[in-house]
């Protein structure tokens, strides 16, 4: 099994009487991408800024790389890379400008700018003002930011938040790139579609408490609450089968198209109970999201 990369244990923290992160506990592992997922105000960029030690937490502990955060800040850090919320630079500097006085800030080698900007696509616009950028241009240059030092864990908070799809896209396969390369990832997002599209691995937390943690495969096969679209003839027949089917709910029935919800783990049994009624099946279609296992756990409070 891989090494534990960065572990939360027992993380909590209020504002006031508001306790926006309660008890929160769960483990990154090596090369993982990691979704932190929940709705806004569950506690996730709480939980973010305490494991980069930008707040104190009020109880708890955040180990990474085998060492504490509160006691050891800047060694346990140092292998850290982070970009938290929309990244700040001066519109008016070039983008290797803008990099090359952090580079300076941290002692970092000037060689190492032309390798993040390669990285993140960006070469070929080093030379441009960043007020030139489209909002994705500055999201990458924010990611090469991060990268700067070289980091072994990547810690993105909401990073295609606020992008148009076009965005969206270039930092999603951005962030795959990096993740075969090695660097272990968590991003942090309400976007839940993204999550299911790069991520392999999640934890749902809400209301400052965590709901759920596993792969997103294995979370999106146990759930009962599969949507599935039946494609079936004679219509009426099908209609009637469907119905006496004790693991199947919900039955809506569309322009020839069955929609019903169903375990994952039923879906084999459907198909068989179908041809065994004389019904000719010409597709079933699982289509249940990250956002409908989501919305089944958090409920009203998304």
């Amino acid at each position: 099994m891989s090494e534990v990369i960065l572990s939360i244990k027992n993380l909590s923290k209020s504002f006031g009487k508001r306790k926006v992160v309660d008890s929160l506990s769960f483990e990154i592992r090596e090369g993982e991408i990691f979704g932190f997922l929940g709705p806004n105000g569950a506690g996730k960029s709480t939980a973010i800024r305490s494991m980069l030690s930008l707040i104190k937490p009020d109880d708890g502990d955040i180990v990474i790389f085998n060492k504490s955060v509160r006691k050891f800040k800047n060694s346990a850090l140092c292998g850290v890379g982070a970009l938290v919320e929309r990244p700040d630079f001066y519109e008016y500097l070039s983008a290797f400008r803008n990099l090359s006085l952090l580079a300076k800030m941290d002692n970092i080698s000037q060689n190492r700018i032309d390798e993040v900007l390669k990285i993140v696509g960006l070469s070929e616009r080093r030379a441009d003002k960043v007020k030139t950028f489209s909002q994705g241009m500055k999201q990458r240059l924010g990611i090469a930011q991060a990268l700067l030092s070289n980091p072994k864990l990547l810690i993105l908070d909401e990073p295609t938040n606020g992008l148009d799809p076009r965005g969206m896209k270039e930092v999603r396969d951005l962030i795959r790139k990096l993740a075969q390369e090695g660097i272990t990832i968590l991003i942090s997002s309400h976007l839940l579609h993204e999550v299911e599209q790069v991520c392999t691995t999640m934890a749902i937390i809400n209301l400052g408490k965590l709901v759920k943690i596993g792969s997103v495969h294995n979370l999106l096969n146990e759930t009962d609450t599969f949507i599935t679209e039946i494609k079936a003839e004679p219509i009426e027949k099908t209609r009637i089968v469907l119905t006496s089917l004790e693991y199947i709910s919900n039955i809506i029935e569309s322009d020839g198209m069955f929609k019903v919800i169903i375990a994952n783990k039923n879906l084999k049994q459907l198909t068989r109970d179908l041809v065994k009624a004389d019904i000719d099946v010409s597709a079933i279609i699982p289509r249940t999201s990250l956002e409908d296992y989501f919305l089944s756990l958090t409920g009203d409070s998304i």
